[in-house]
């Protein structure tokens, strides 16, 4: 199969389109602030902040005191050697985000991950009673409703049958991109559930957040299925 195969031609243009987000402005935007920020939080090491004062800015340690924290928390994430947790964050909100702004605004998308993320926080703070930090329950909020509201308002787009019918040859490639997508709770759902349990670690803040998270984005996708 040469690169001049209509796979390959697909794939390249899906490729470029998201590297350059092409019709996601609203998750190049947010994706843009989350780096920044992460660059500013650097910054206020080198500058020799002390560590109260950088909790106070950018967690939820004061909660439920108001403090900058309470939300600039949604878009900070703990320094090295957490890093990893930043990328992951980001890499699904690429994701994620860019192909839920095919179904929103850019302003929609903008202010789903806001109150989202927000949410998550502060009932992840309040529930557990730990700080927290971090984007993640705004980005499992645009996996929960990009998957439920594909399910319920765009299942047949993805041709689901050609898999067992079609050719693999012949298989649109957004197919399985979009398969891929969709299915991705099935995974999450158990994993979220083990850390729950406390099989894997994560702070009970953070796995209280990413759930609350995750339910929002179900319930605002078939609450806007209904409306619309």
């Amino acid at each position: 199969m040469g690169f001049n195969h209509p796979h390959c031609e697909q794939v390249a243009e899906a490729i470029q389109s998201r590297l350059f987000f092409q019709n996601r402005l609203g998750t190049g935007f947010l994706t843009t602030v989350i780096m920044l920020w992460y660059l500013f939080q650097i910054g206020v090491v080198f500058l020799g902040w002390d560590k109260e004062l950088i909790q106070w800015m950018f967690t939820t340690e004061s909660f439920p005191a108001l403090s900058p924290g309470l939300f600039f928390a949604i878009v900070s994430h703990a320094f090295p050697p957490r890093i990893t947790h930043l990328f992951g964050n980001v890499a699904f909100l690429w994701l994620f985000a860019g192909e839920s702004e095919q179904h929103m605004r850019q302003a929609e998308v903008i202010a789903f991950f806001v109150i989202t993320a927000q949410v998550a926080v502060l009932i992840g703070t309040a529930v557990s009673g730990e700080s927290t930090l971090g984007a993640s329950g705004g980005v499992l909020a645009f996996i929960g409703f990009y998957s439920v509201h594909m399910f319920l308002e765009h299942r047949d787009e993805f041709e689901f049958g050609a898999l067992t019918s079609g050719s693999p040859i012949t298989t649109p490639v957004r197919t399985y991109w979009g398969i891929v997508l969709v299915l991705t709770p099935i995974v999450l759902i158990p994993y979220m559930l083990g850390q729950l349990a406390g099989l894997l670690p994560v702070g009970r803040a953070d796995i209280v957040g990413h759930l609350v998270g995750f339910l929002f984005g179900i319930g605002y996708a078939a609450a806007r299925s209904r409306i619309r």
